[in-house]
């Protein structure tokens, strides 16, 4: 499938379908996402290596969010990380007009120092369209159900090496470089066995999380190595605030605040608003959460941060019927009403 991208890439450049590609490369410091400008440039892509360093979405935002040229870009990127730019692109972080965006059956990935020097992709994709999950990686891709590329407008089959076009912007796109396709995934067995065991691991996850989470101190204890670094906020793709209320002057503490906080409470644990600031965080963007698993990669003291956070959205998003990143056209729920939503507040 990696040669099917590639003469994508050419042919839409020959064609000008696009100005820009960004697409996984392989350099000197491991694997890194590369803005290409000519299709000449394009040396060593490896698009499905199993590695993320940040969540794409992000630089889908740093992209096009101003995007005045009216750039024609390409985007080939993980499925959660073409969710979570659909899920910016609600919030006006992200303009997807002039945007084509590819995704792929996804494997999962591993935890970034691993995955950065991990250079056997063919022995670690055999397994996968076999039908066997990799131990290797993040949990949460244990645990992830949304693996096919939905949300993207044209989706790689690695099981059977079939395109699929998911949106007709992605059909006239293949239209027009006479590339076939079809239109929906033709399951094998192998994806079936993928499938049945990540929904098997997500069902433990949240049932074992809810059994763990039934009080307030446990909460706080699963929160107790936290030392307030806001590592996790920072390379969330949909904490996209530039001040972060948590680091507002709200919540700086001076000597004669920090006293009165003592005087009320008698003993403080320090740092202070920890668990306030991950209370805080599940209720801004829980539901738009893709469960990509960065927030746990970059945690100092291994705090299993995006499992907290997968169970808190499965939760919410199942409260709403809402499955982030999938329609891009459907609004966020919290940002609308529905008439039949007031029903519930009738006497």
């Amino acid at each position: 499938m990696q040669n099917f991208l590639e003469k994508l890439m050419e042919k839409s450049f020959e064609s000008g379908k696009i100005n820009g590609a960004v697409v996984m490369s392989a350099g000197d410091d491991g694997y890194n996402y590369t803005f290409y400008s000519k299709f000449k440039d394009i040396v060593n892509i490896k698009p499905f290596h199993p590695v993320m360093k940040m969540n794409g979405a992000k630089i889908v935002s740093d992209i096009t969010k101003e995007n005045d040229t009216n750039q024609k870009i390409l985007f080939c990127m993980k499925p959660c990380e073409i969710r979570a730019a659909n899920e910016l692109k609600k919030l006006n972080q992200v303009n997807s007009d002039n945007m084509i965006f590819i995704s792929y059956t996804c494997a999962g990935v591993m935890e970034f120092k691993e995955g950065n020097n991990f250079n056997n992709d063919d022995e670690f994709y055999d397994e996968f369209i076999k039908g066997d999950l990799n131990e290797n990686i993040r949990d949460v891709c244990k645990s992830c159900v949304e693996f096919c590329g939905e949300g993207a407008d044209i989706s790689l089959n690695l099981f059977n090496e079939s395109v699929v076009a998911l949106t007709e912007r992605g059909k006239e796109f293949l239209n027009d470089l006479g590339f076939s396709f079809s239109e929906s995934f033709d399951g094998n067995e192998a994806m079936e066995r993928i499938n049945s065991l990540r929904k098997d691991n997500k069902e433990s996850l949240v049932k074992n999380f809810k059994k763990y989470f039934n009080s307030e101190d446990k909460v706080i204890e699963y929160f107790d190595k936290c030392i307030g670094c806001h590592a996790c906020s920072n390379v969330c793709p949909i904490c996209y605030c530039r001040q972060c209320y948590f680091e507002s002057d709200t919540f700086k503490y001076y000597p004669d605040s920090v006293n009165r906080k003592l005087n009320a409470k008698q003993a403080l644990r320090l740092p202070l608003d920890r668990v306030m600031f991950h209370l805080g965080r599940v209720t801004h963007m829980a539901l738009s959460c893709v469960a990509c698993g960065m927030c746990e990669d970059v945690c100092p003291v291994n705090i299993k941060v995006s499992q907290f956070f997968k169970y808190m959205g499965t939760n919410i998003q199942n409260t709403f019927n809402y499955v982030p990143g999938i329609n891009r056209e459907e609004p966020l729920p919290l940002l609308t009403f529905k008439e039949e939503e007031f029903k519930e507040f009738e006497d």
